[in-house]
């Protein structure tokens, strides 16, 4: 499932037909359940979910791993 970008915090498109979706609602935290936003596709009707937290997690590893040590 596409994600939107982390910069730019654009909904994901659609993975069907390509044309962008829309936010219709979250699901919040509960236990170990994390955050998910749903979107859906006015065109096609498909409904995509996306996971922020775990989005969030690759970008610090991948900008983690470009920092200096510090001395």
């Amino acid at each position: 499932m596409p994600a939107p970008h982390p910069e730019t915090g654009l909904p994901p498109r659609c993975e069907i037909c390509g044309i962008g979706t829309v936010r219709i609602g979250k699901l919040p935290r509960i236990g170990l359940r994390p955050l998910v936003y749903v979107y859906k596709c006015d065109a096609c009707n498909q409904i995509t979910s996306v996971e922020p937290e775990r989005q969030e997690e690759a970008i610090r590893r991948r900008s983690g791993a470009a920092r200096r040590p510090r001395r």
